[in-house]
């Protein structure tokens, strides 16, 4: 893939965000700032990414953080700036879930604000934080056939719960469709400047986030076995396909898109 650049991933120390990572370093990234609340963890995905990546210079930085923290937000991506001197790709891969039982009128109230502060006010921060970055670069030029790039690429984590209704999930969903808008905006604002806002869409993805609790364990297996025509989970791997193609110059012509990676889950 066409990564050539300097990437932030939040949500980068476990899960689908280190996978990301792990994909960036092979294919070729400058370097990669891992963002997550687990500082322990962070620095195990750091030791994968170095070994994995080819290139002598490649270099990898982590930060703690909470990315419903607006200040600490807007200080990390000044360190990361003053680390790297740029800010290419922004993978915001950072999120948490929480079913609901009994459905919508039985959710608790800290439940639905810490979801929709950490999956959609989190992903605005590090996006706005970014962009104000990305808009003053100039554009990254193409490993691969030296042409000019985008001065920088975003790539929100949406969900099929951002397409889809789904049971006892109200909070999530209503953070992921929320996030498909903030995407679709972003994108037209920047589109002529350079700057390229996507979404990525998982399906049920075998995550510890997915096996986080007794009940979102059972509804992962029944919408895996059932529901979807693949009749299984998606590899974090898989998803960090999709993340790195939509990140690099592969996808230079892609913008305010939402990619679908869920096994046809959302094609019933």
């Amino acid at each position: 893939m066409d990564v050539p650049g300097y990437a932030v991933i939040t949500g980068g120390a476990s899960g689908m965000g280190r996978e990301c990572a792990k994909k960036f370093a092979f294919d070729g990234a400058a370097g990669v700032a891992l963002l997550d609340l687990n500082a322990s963890a962070l620095e195990s995905v750091k030791k994968e990414a170095e070994s994995l990546s080819q290139n002598k210079d490649f270099k990898v930085v982590t930060h703690q953080l909470d990315v419903s923290n607006e200040t600490e937000v807007n200080k990390v991506i000044d360190n990361v700036v003053q680390a790297f001197g740029r800010i290419d790709y922004v993978v915001n891969a950072a999120g948490v879930a929480f079913k609901h039982e009994g459905g919508a009128a039985f959710a608790e109230t800290k439940d639905w604000k810490r979801v929709l502060e950490i999956n959609l006010d989190g992903t605005f921060y590090v996006l706005r934080a970014a962009a104000k970055v990305m808009l003053k670069q100039d554009p990254i030029k193409s490993a691969i056939d030296g042409r000019e790039l985008q001065r920088g690429s975003i790539v929100n984590f949406a969900s099929v719960a951002g397409l889809t209704g789904i049971p006892t999930s109200t909070a999530y969903t209503a953070s992921k469709h929320a996030v498909i808008g903030l995407t679709r905006t972003a994108s037209e604002d920047y589109a002529r400047q350079g700057l390229r806002i996507n979404a990525v869409c998982p399906g049920y993805i075998d995550t510890p986030m997915t096996r986080s609790t007794p009940l979102i364990i059972k509804a992962m297996e029944e919408r895996t076995k059932v529901w979807t025509p693949m009749g299984r989970a998606g590899k974090p791997e898989e998803l960090a396909d999709a993340v790195i193609f939509l990140s690099g110059g592969r996808s230079s012509f892609i913008t305010g898109s939402a990619m679908v990676v869920d096994g046809g889950y959302t094609e019933r």
